[in-house]
């Protein structure tokens, strides 16, 4: 095994110091020293580079102990500045976030009819307007889309709504901005905002799985996203969860997209006998209100979702599942059932050992997931 290079060593002490106070809060030098097992010297050293590039800020004098008080540091919020794209629905989302995940200013573009090309040159006027108003040295871009992409390489490997195909985004962005740029798939990065920014939870493993007009999975594995070895360990909503289903565009019949997305919902409601529902607002409404065959349509998408969930329940034993989007509007009435069919379909001990939740995050959180990359790929202080 080669051993690490001075610099190397440096390099992981700097980043092991950082993680240290962003996880802690305010801490002093004697404290980092502690918690690290670094010498007090070297965190000196480290905390005085910190200092001087602008990535910790000392916050105040503590109380003496019988020696010198000692002084307080804390990430300095400012002193970096994150740009993150969401290219994930029919509205593109961007946003300038600061170093805690607080989002600073935001841009939207409607995708509209744009393809291919198109959809690069909006992405990339995004990012232009964004770094043309950073108040503090840009750390570096992410960008989320739909579809299969290689996070490693910064490639889009096929996106169909945006008519991409092997898309060199990172390269061309990196070429283009000047700042580093991370590339991944919007499920993976919700998973990873959940773990980064959303409430404390006991275990480093978790499911986030996303359900609007397609369905998605995020799977983080000891606070590190789980790509699979084709990097398509997202694509939940392709699972057949209905013999004799519907015909998916992915070619199968009965995936789960075709029983449990906002869009399969929508297009149950929409032909019911008498009163069709046209629009999602008034099919909450009527779950809410009771209405019965929109609560039988509900009752139905939370079953499959729930044999779907089951399954990675049962292969991987991660017990804190989240759902993104807006079926956190339908609240208990897809919960209930959805609990109701895990409990069938995998040991009971093991559905019950396990909490499903909606995201706090709100839509903000593929934002919130591309902030939270950028902080572990270039600064080592998420994971």
């Amino acid at each position: 095994m080669q051993k690490a290079t001075r610099q190397q060593t440096k390099d992981h002490n700097t980043r092991l110091v950082l993680k240290t106070i962003f996880d802690q809060g305010e801490l002093s030098r004697a404290d980092i020293a502690r918690i690290t097992g670094l010498t007090r010297p070297t965190v000196s050293t480290i905390v005085a580079d910190l200092l001087a590039s602008d990535y910790v800020i000392e916050t105040g004098i503590g109380p003496s102990v019988g020696g010198k008080p000692p002084t307080f540091l804390a990430v300095k919020e400012t002193g970096r500045q994150l740009i993150c794209l969401d290219l994930s629905g029919a509205e593109f989302r961007g946003a300038l976030v600061d170093l805690q995940g607080t989002i600073i200013h935001r841009v939207t573009s409607q995708l509209a009819d744009r393809r291919g090309e198109a959809v690069l040159a909006t992405a990339a006027d995004m990012v232009a307007s964004l770094q043309s108003i950073a108040s503090a040295p840009v750390l570096g871009i992410a960008v989320a889309t739909p579809g299969l992409v290689d996070p490693r390489n910064g490639v889009v490997l096929r996106a169909v709504n945006l008519d991409w195909r092997d898309m060199p985004l990172r390269s061309q962005f990196e070429d283009q901005f000047g700042v580093p740029v991370h590339v991944a798939n919007d499920s993976h990065l919700a998973a990873l905002a959940e773990f980064t920014f959303g409430p404390e939870r006991p275990s480093r493993n978790l499911i986030t799985i996303r359900v609007g007009q397609g369905i998605g999975a995020g799977i983080v594995l000891n606070g590190q996203p789980f790509y699979g070895d084709g990097f398509g360990a997202d694509e939940i909503g392709h699972v057949v969860v209905a013999h004799n289903g519907e015909l998916c565009s992915c070619g199968n019949f009965g995936c789960l997209e075709t029983t449990s997305s906002t869009r399969a919902m929508l297009r149950q409601a929409h032909m019911l006998a008498g009163d069709p529902i046209t629009s999602w607002e008034a099919f909450v409404d009527a779950v809410q209100a009771g209405n019965e065959a929109a609560t039988n349509i509900v009752a139905g998408a939370g079953r499959h979702l729930g044999a779907a969930v089951a399954n990675l329940i049962g292969g991987f034993n991660i017990t804190t599942i989240i759902l993104a989007g807006r079926i956190s509007q339908l609240g208990d009435a897809l919960l209930d059932p959805m609990r109701s069919e895990m409990r069938h379909r995998v040991l009971p001990s093991m559905a019950d050992e396990t909490t499903v939740a909606f995201s706090t995050l709100g839509s903000d959180i593929i934002v919130l997931g591309g902030s939270a990359l950028l902080l572990q790929r270039e600064l080592g202080i998420v994971g």
